[in-house]
């Protein structure tokens, strides 16, 4: 299978956005919030999660593809859709450890 740039842009370029944006709401929530106000978040905190899990899912999907040969390619997008599947699980994780 052929990867054209729009399937490069969705599978592997939107999630490592969204992973881009979980690691600096994490960021701006563990040290720059106080934990009594996190607790107030928590409509954000699940938008965040559902994003995480979004590309959680799609990383995994395409990693999974890429380790069993389904898709061609170099390298270097499997080793992306790979960080990209263990970035929003360590930060949702760190999140709910901190909270």
């Amino acid at each position: 299978m052929k990867l054209t740039p729009a399937h490069r842009l969705l599978f592997y370029f939107l999630p490592l956005a969204i992973n881009l944006v979980l690691v600096a709401y994490v960021c701006w929530q563990l040290w720059g919030i106080e934990t009594g106000e996190r607790d107030s978040r928590v409509f954000l905190f699940s938008i965040t999660y559902g994003l995480g899990g979004i590309a959680l899912a799609v990383s995994g999907v395409i990693a999974f593809f890429h380790a069993t040969a389904q898709i061609g390619g170099p390298r270097h997008f499997y080793a992306l859709s790979l960080i990209n599947a263990i970035v929003p699980t360590v930060l949702i994780i760190l999140l709910l450890y901190k909270t």
